[in-house]
């Protein structure tokens, strides 16, 4: 193993045949993990790369087929694209495979199973979440209530594939000697770029207000959006948004007809009856159209099932016959 640094840019090459000596290099990068090898003699681990600043950059293998559980990758991205066979992932219960047309990508605060069949090897980049938080608070003129999670899979297409080729050219550039990388100016523009094009590329939590900034639109509907999203069981009144906007009532019903064609609590409104009409065309057998509206928080089931007609063309009791009909597969 040979670490050598060119001002603030380190060349890492490491180089394993042990087990335990890959997994506490691989702790030094992703943080505490478990690593399985089913056949230890076949091991020969290898990560070649470059760190600079908020970025790694490099080349992993194992030479063999691996599964690593990682309970948190805590200070950092892990974003990986296979250039020869596949990996698999299970994260938050959601299973999916990973090979030359389709990325990945790890937010912290994520656990994880990662299996590497024996001919993948992959371009791995990390990016620092102090980095990604920073840039995105930026973005959107305040701070991040909550981490920012990414949307594991990036298949490969459109600006998702011009995100990677930018990465390649990166790596390339710090591969190099007496590259324009050592300038801090130009670095700090490099940087900045992977990660601004990564927060619009990719989708994430914070996408549609990132999004509704690019319109013009206020960022604080976005926010409002997720309290809606948050209180589909519960009235909600212009007391209430008020207060949880900080914005005036004029404001508010001339932002919401400007940007939605309708007062604040009908939009809110339409929000719960879609919700209530999602319930009951997913409703198991023990549930009726009385339990599930008041569980969406009607109380007054004449008038509700009176409105739920008029917008939907049907009455509850027709949506939840509906869908007991449809045969089982």
């Amino acid at each position: 193993m040979t670490v050598s640094a060119s001002l603030t840019r380190q060349q890492i090459t490491a180089e394993f045949h042990s087990p335990d000596s890959a997994c506490r290099w691989m702790c030094g990068i992703n943080g505490p993990h478990r690593l399985e090898v089913p056949h230890p003699k076949e091991l020969s681990f290898r990560h070649q790369g470059t760190s600079l600043g908020n970025v790694s950059i490099g080349i992993i293998e194992y030479s063999t087929p691996v599964h690593i559980d990682i309970a948190d990758l805590t200070h950092s991205y892990s974003i990986s694209l296979p250039l020869h066979g596949t990996q698999s992932f299970e994260l938050r219960g959601d299973a999916f495979g990973s090979d030359s047309g389709v990325a990945a990508i790890i937010s912290p605060s994520q656990p994880l199973q990662l299996s590497m069949d024996e001919s993948c090897r992959k371009r791995l980049v990390r990016l620092s979440r102090q980095a990604i938080e920073r840039k995105l608070s930026q973005l959107l003129s305040h701070e991040l209530p909550r981490p920012v999670i990414f949307d594991p899979r990036m298949p490969l297409s459109g600006t998702v594939q011009e995100w990677w080729r930018m990465v390649a050219n990166l790596q390339e550039m710090l591969d190099a000697e007496g590259s324009l990388c050592d300038l801090p100016e130009v670095w700090s523009n490099f940087e900045n770029s992977l990660i601004t094009s990564l927060l619009y590329t990719q989708p994430h939590n914070y996408s549609s207000e990132l999004l509704d900034r690019q319109q013009g639109r206020p960022a604080y509907l976005s926010r409002l959006d997720a309290l809606f999203r948050d209180s589909l069981d519960q009235p909600l009144g212009l007391a209430d948004l008020e207060r949880a906007t900080g914005v005036s009532r004029e404001r508010l019903y001339r932002d919401f007809h400007t940007h939605f064609g309708v007062s604040p609590i009908a939009y809110f409104r339409q929000r719960r009856f879609e919700h209530v009409r999602q319930r009951l065309e997913q409703a198991t057998p023990m549930e009726s159209v009385s339990s599930i509206a008041m569980d969406c928080g009607f109380q007054q089931l004449g008038r509700f099932s009176q409105e739920y007609k008029a917008r939907f063309g049907e009455l509850p009791s027709e949506t939840l016959k509906r869908r007991s009909t449809i045969p089982l597969q």
